[in-house]
């Protein structure tokens, strides 16, 4: 290699060093001044609320979460965990939000509920083409299948109470899609945005269908820790402004991108 090769390609990668800081230094002259809030969010994703697209954390609440940052002193850094462990951590204050939760007394117990709700969020039956299973919204009609859910989802109260149901529970809806084409469950119960999604993924559409009606309609909230000594004000700050952005035209608009306008 010659010396003026050699040259170039330290001028190139001097360059490319001095990209990259100015990248970071204006994400971090963004948050000057601002309370960092640590927000959990799923490893996997969990469109459209919010899911990965070219290495950019996108979706309805990533929006809102602009939105608010844009409107308040607080500013936000994600942390993705499973759904179980993030759920945990929040509980004990080791992350600050947990986000696109059902609100249940229970879980009333042990986070900050942000109100208003801020979107609604569908769950729906899905079984193998083949099945002869008659639904007609009645969950005692449930009582003869196995259920496959995910591992601490909630499905609405009225789901959530059922205890004669037959529920086996996996880590994720890739999971619960495995186990319904291997028939270990006679039934999955998922949020139809993303088992069609994974469905569609896998090549397996053919041997799906969704049951209608659906299970459930259930508004989706922001939860916070209670362990933070602020967390009221966020509380008040945060819901406000979800408040101001629901009575707005953008978040219309935002339903309607993300196919969430029910």
């Amino acid at each position: 290699m010659t010396f003026i090769k050699i040259l170039f390609l330290l001028y190139l990668f001097s360059f490319s060093v001095l990209a990259h800081t100015s990248l970071q230094s204006d994400d971090s002259q963004a948050k000057k001044g601002k309370v960092i809030l640590t927000v959990a969010i799923e490893e996997i994703g969990y469109f459209p609320f919010n899911y990965e697209e070219n290495e950019e954390i996108k979706g309805l609440t990533i929006d809102i979460l602009d939105y608010v940052e844009a409107n308040s002193k607080y500013a936000f850094d994600f942390i993705a965990r499973p759904w179980p462990r993030a759920l945990h951590l929040v509980e004990q204050g080791q992350i600050d939000l947990i986000l696109t939760l059902f609100k249940t007394s229970k879980r009333e117990q042990s986070y900050h509920f942000i109100e208003p709700s801020y979107a609604n969020e569908v769950n729906q039956l899905f079984t193998l083409k083949d099945s002869n299973l008659e639904f007609t919204g009645q969950l005692q009609q449930l009582t003869a299948y196995s259920i496959g859910t995910t591992r601490e989802y909630s499905y609405g109260e009225l789901f959530d109470r059922a205890s004669y149901l037959t529920k086996l529970p996996a880590l994720t809806e890739e999971v619960l899609l495995k186990l319904l084409l291997s028939r270990r469950i006679d039934i999955a119960i998922a949020n139809p945005l993303i088992f069609n999604r994974i469905i569609s993924k896998e090549n397996v559409s053919a041997q799906i269908k969704a049951i209608k009606p659906q299970i459930a309609i259930t508004p989706v909230y922001m939860a916070l820790t209670k362990a933070r000594e602020d967390s009221k004000e966020i509380k008040q700050t945060i819901g406000e402004l979800i408040q101001q952005l629901k009575a707005s035209a953008y978040y219309q608009e935002l339903l309607e991108k993300y196919q969430l306008n029910y």
